[in-house]
């Protein structure tokens, strides 16, 4: 009988999905999230982010712009996120637990910095540290030029850090040449000789598939009914009539590290984050950014191809928008369950 079982758990090992995560995903997140100071997607983003807790392992946040009471705005999350976790029993359902999270919160640069090296010096190429950025690179560059080593233990994923999609911003001047809402500090790293193999995922322009159509505005409403997380994802828009929707523009950064159904190695493959393209597999061959599909796109030198930029902006969130209804579903499924108090 004892030989019948070590063969059949042998044989559900050999079984596994190729797809499946042997290990919760490790994130790290620097973020400038702030109150009542610029665009409340963060705020947004740390609730999503936080429903995703039991599948993910966080090992740190960094609420960069401190001076804007990014810390505060992070305290206020994590008082929904322990309600929500006594009320509905979260620990039962493998959440991590609010004081552990909240140690993780960064309450100067010095703290941030020497968090994300005790993180990022834990991980490997088996269990990397998935750095998720939803604001400048600065912070992270700093923490990166100090410790460039552990470059070899991450793998990034920045949101908006590329090219601006100049149309809609008339003083980006020479558009094909203006750095995106969250560009500052990104050409240090890309520029650095030392983290051209670094495992970089860029998301220039696909997030902005969670923004488009009447979903959004209809997945606000609904989320909003579900506990103090859905309470707050609404409460921090009350001042931003603009952004009352479901927003969370930078969380395709977690979407891609949790669709179930998407090899986590591999971003050309479609997942809930978008479709992803290496454009330099010789000399930068780890890097990915929004796919060109059917659109000519210079990477090297786009104003080159500056003309096809509507095109291309189309079709990069095109990809987000075609995987939104799974993970719309997916999300209100989970939150069933889990708000279901059993």
């Amino acid at each position: 009988m004892k030989h019948v079982f070590f063969l059949l758990a042998f044989l559900l090992l050999a079984c596994e999905s190729p797809k499946a995560k042997k290990h919760k995903p490790q994130v790290f997140i620097f973020t400038d999230i702030n109150i009542d100071q610029g665009d409340p997607d963060d705020r947004q983003s740390l609730v999503h982010l936080l429903w995703y807790a039991d599948e993910l392992d966080i090992e740190g946040i960094v609420p960069d712009r401190w001076n804007a009471q990014g810390l505060k705005a992070c305290e206020m999350v994590m008082d929904a996120y322990t309600a929500d976790y006594q009320q509905y029993n979260f620990y039962e359902k493998g959440y991590q637990e609010p004081d552990s999270i909240r140690n993780l919160l960064a309450t100067n640069e010095a703290y941030a910095v020497n968090l994300f090296k005790k993180a990022a010096s834990r991980a490997n190429h088996e269990n990397p540290l998935y750095v998720l950025i939803w604001g400048n690179m600065k912070l992270f560059g700093r923490a990166l030029q100090q410790n460039p080593k552990l470059a070899d233990n991450i793998r990034l994923i920045t949101i908006g850090t590329g090219l601006k999609y100049g149309p809609r911003d008339e003083a980006a001047g020479d558009d094909c040449k203006a750095p995106n809402w969250n560009g500052p500090g990104r050409d240090e790293i890309y520029q650095e000789e030392r983290f051209k193999d670094m495992w970089w995922l860029e998301i220039n322009w696909t997030y902005n598939g969670m923004f488009s159509g009447s979903g959004p505005k209809e997945m606000f409403e609904k989320l909003s009914t579900y506990g103090e997380l859905g309470y707050h994802m609404q409460l921090v828009t009350k001042n931003q009539e603009w952004a009352q929707y479901f927003r969370v523009g930078d969380t395709p950064s977690v979407l891609y590290v949790i669709d179930p159904e998407h090899d986590i190695n591999d971003p050309t493959e479609s997942s809930w984050a978008g479709k992803f393209k290496r454009p330099f597999p010789d000399v930068r061959p780890n890097y990915y950014t929004d796919d060109n599909g059917p659109v000519e796109w210079n990477y090297e030198n786009p104003c080159t191809t500056w003309h096809n930029l509507k095109e291309m902006y189309e079709y990069n969130k095109s990809t987000l928008e075609a995987e939104r209804p799974k993970m719309y579903e997916a999300l209100i499924a989970k939150l069933n369950r889990v708000y279901s108090g059993n």
